[in-house]
């Protein structure tokens, strides 16, 4: 008794260690799906930091506040919200952050990478500051 089977279960069975390069045609080769998660660009910036930048930043009145912003690391930052250079200040005491641009929601400094203008770090008070 002869019993068809779909090419689709006939090739689920073959293991790659079967399969010579040349038997694979080109329209069998699916590509990799592309991720939609996007690389996520945040900062390792240590708890002193952290507090330094937001000193720095949230005692100083020129700053202006948003009102809607996005939130969340690796959040694109719209075009209608303005980011300004981090001080010269913050720059010389946390190196790492040069180069990074940010924006003030709520008392938070939101850490902004201008290649992308995606958030790289949120910055919130602590209950201990």
């Amino acid at each position: 008794m002869l019993v068809a089977v779909p090419a689709a279960v006939a090739l689920a069975q073959v293991q790659p260690s079967q399969v010579q390069p040349s038997q694979v045609q080109p329209s069998q080769v699916q590509p990799a799906p592309p991720s939609d998660i996007p690389t996520l660009p945040r900062l390792k910036l240590t708890t002193q930091d952290e507090y330094t930048i937001r000193e720095i930043i949230l005692t100083d009145t020129g700053i202006p506040k948003q009102d809607s912003a996005p939130e969340n690391i690796g959040d694109a930052v719209p075009e209608n919200i303005r980011l300004s250079p981090l001080p010269s200040d913050v720059v010389q005491k946390v190196p790492k952050a040069k180069g990074h641009e940010f924006f003030v929601k709520d008392d938070a400094v939101f850490l902004v990478s201008p290649s992308d203008r995606r958030i790289a770090d949120v910055l919130r008070k602590k209950p201990s500051d």
